[in-house]
């Protein structure tokens, strides 16, 4: 999209024009629809990420979690900028990244099978699964994958709320509603399937960081899952591990004068109309999360 400012007067935004802040939340929507309708293309590929806190980083549940246990920190977006940054960690995060996902962690043999009868992507379904259901992941939490959805109030719901069940609430921080053109990411959608990609990352041009832009996996074959159908998850690789999607997005953008991303903020006033307006909409915990 280009490089467009907000419709409401009265919406902050950051010096940058990446971070937005309507004052209302009938102005939330309308600054919504009015990134969404300035998407590239006629036929737009337009993604939402909700955050409950918008200081957090988009990095996935991997890079988080290795930072955690590698240097023994709990806000990992602590870490010292001269550390991150560098190749060595990089490569220290591709290792262990590898590790998991080729020596302990490998696709079940239904998955290997529905490869061969249904052309499905058996690593996609592993990491899809880890996704959807964390609790079943050992070892350092997490994918190099970061969610994302088709769907607007998804991303609203999970810019909203914490928690499930007896713990679902009303989150306190403003949150975020990140909003992604990927038509303007150019050609990132994959036709390889991720395993390729994990081989891939082996090689010298992921190692040494050459070739590390966010990729977007979202098969045309999957096999179903309730809560994956409920949500429409589009998932974005982190490829540079010394970056955060955001970082890697602004150099793009200011290389070719455009925008990829917005970030709508939602302060704690907003964020209660917002659980109405969801509610209103059908969008409850039990939508989001059917099992």
């Amino acid at each position: 999209m280009e490089q467009i400012r907000p419709k409401v007067k009265s919406t902050e935004c950051s010096p940058d024009g990446r971070q937005w802040v309507p004052s209302s939340f009938e102005n939330l929507l309308t600054e919504l629809d009015y990134v969404v309708n300035s998407c590239e293309s006629d036929d737009p590929a337009t993604f939402y990420r909700g955050q409950t806190n918008y200081e957090w980083p988009l990095d996935s549940t991997f890079v988080r979690e290795s930072i955690k246990h590698l240097f023994g920190i709990e806000k990992y977006h602590d870490l010292n900028k001269q550390i991150r940054q560098s190749q060595e960690f990089h490569r220290a995060i591709s290792s262990l990244l590898l590790l998991k996902f080729g020596t302990l962690w490998k696709p079940s043999q239904e998955a290997l099978d529905g490869e061969k009868t249904h052309n499905i992507d058996p690593w996609f379904e592993l990491l899809k699964n880890l996704q959807q259901y964390p609790e079943k992941d050992n070892f350092i939490k997490g994918t190099f994958l970061v969610d994302w959805t088709g769907k607007k109030d998804i991303g609203l719901y999970f810019a909203t709320f914490r928690g499930k069940g007896t713990e679902r609430q009303i989150s306190k921080e403003r949150g975020a509603l990140w909003i992604c053109d990927a038509v303007a990411t150019g050609k990132v959608w994959q036709i390889k399937k991720l395993g390729e990609i994990l081989d891939l990352m082996k090689g010298p041009e992921h190692l040494n960081a050459e070739k590390t832009f966010p990729l977007i996996f979202h098969p045309p074959k999957q096999t179903f899952q309730a809560r994956a159908a409920n949500q429409m998850p589009v998932y974005i690789s982190q490829m540079d591990f010394r970056y955060d999607l955001a970082d890697i997005w602004a150099s793009y953008e200011n290389a070719m004068n455009k925008r990829v991303f917005i970030t709508l903020i939602i302060t704690e006033d907003i964020k209660k109309v917002v659980a109405d307006y969801l509610d209103s909409k059908g969008i409850t915990e039990k939508k989001v999360y059917p099992e």
